[in-house]
């Protein structure tokens, strides 16, 4: 790490963060016990329910007041919020992520570089990789397609600590990530025909919270991939994928990866930032993410389904109810 680059530990919860989560849930408890009393009394068990899924409605606009994060389809309830607050799918410097994106461009080549000596080791050198910006030879995310490596992740089970494969063969990159906070972060590969025919033919993902931000760093393009070939869209805006690239984008804004190439990639380092306003509360997001994520996948995209419709709709409600009032 350079003198200039911020350092942010992993954050247990305090009595700070519990004392604030107090504050959070007891004032919506009581709103809840009001209003379904108040409709039982009035209309008998119909009432109560009917006022039990309107303190529901309420529970995503109480917790933007408290300033806490918003987890899945909850938020699809502040979309007119959202817009007036005049929030872009990708950050500018003045949001705040000026800082930690210098960082991540800074270290970049650092990063392509594990990269190199992880493709080296693990998926044969039978060709020489330099992986520099002069190098016309490489075709570094072949190599992983054809070794299996299409995603690497780089935190274990708590989405915040370095598993042991990052920690052996990332260690410059895992050290980066968590110094600004970064967690449930991964390498991987975006392949030859990922996202359609064109930029605008990407399948549109959104991710299961509003109080992170997702960033991107490009690590490596194959040789055969040129110009406009690869990008990332979210919301209407859309980006180049150039060697070295940092991207930022709000999650909870739709987005797409596309690569019309036919036989090159490009290899991304991924993870999530809380967003600075969220900051106090990152412990509670942490955790709510790492288990909607063992339940749903990272994006709307990577859920496998359930048994039943009815056992969907179960596991929906209730895990991000739980996450909702964390």
């Amino acid at each position: 790490m350079s003198p200039g680059a911020p350092s942010r530990r992993r954050m247990r919860r305090s009595l700070g963060d519990h004392a604030r989560w107090i504050g959070f849930i007891a004032p919506y408890g009581a709103f809840c016990i009001a209003l379904v009393s108040h409709g039982f009394q009035a209309s008998g068990y119909a009432g109560a329910v009917y006022a039990a899924c309107v303190a529901t409605c309420a529970l995503p606009f109480w917790r933007a007041f408290c300033g806490r994060p918003v987890f899945a389809f909850y938020g699809l309830l502040l979309r007119r919020y959202r817009k007036k607050q005049g929030l872009g799918a990708f950050e500018r410097e003045e949001d705040g992520t000026a800082t930690f994106a210098e960082v991540l461009a800074e270290h970049a080549p650092a990063f392509t570089r594990e990269l190199v000596a992880f493709v080296q080791a693990t998926c044969g050198n039978d060709d020489a990789m330099t992986m520099n910006a002069a190098s016309d030879s490489r075709q570094p995310s072949e190599k992983m397609r054809d070794a299996g490596w299409s995603a690497i992740p780089l935190h274990d089970a708590t989405l915040d600590a370095p598993n042991k494969l990052a920690a052996k063969c990332f260690p410059s990159t895992s050290a980066v990530v968590s110094s600004i906070g970064g967690f449930n972060g991964k390498i991987w590969v975006l392949g030859p025909g990922a996202g359609g025919s064109s930029s605008a033919a990407g399948r549109m993902t959104t991710g299961l919270a509003d109080g992170y931000w997702r960033a991107h760093v490009v690590l490596a393009r194959d040789s055969g991939l040129h110009g406009k070939a690869a990008g990332v869209r979210a919301a209407d805006e859309t980006r180049e994928l150039q060697l070295g690239s940092v991207h930022i984008v709000n999650d909870y804004h739709s987005s797409a990866f596309w690569n019309v190439s036919r036989d090159a990639g490009v290899v991304l380092l991924s993870f999530d930032v809380v967003r600075p306003e969220y900051e106090f509360c990152r412990a509670a997001l942490v955790d709510s993410r790492a288990r909607l994520t063992r339940a749903f996948g990272a994006t709307s995209d990577e859920y496998n389904g359930d048994a039943s419709f009815v056992a969907y709709l179960w596991r929906c409600f209730s895990l991000t109810l739980i996450s909702n009032l964390s």
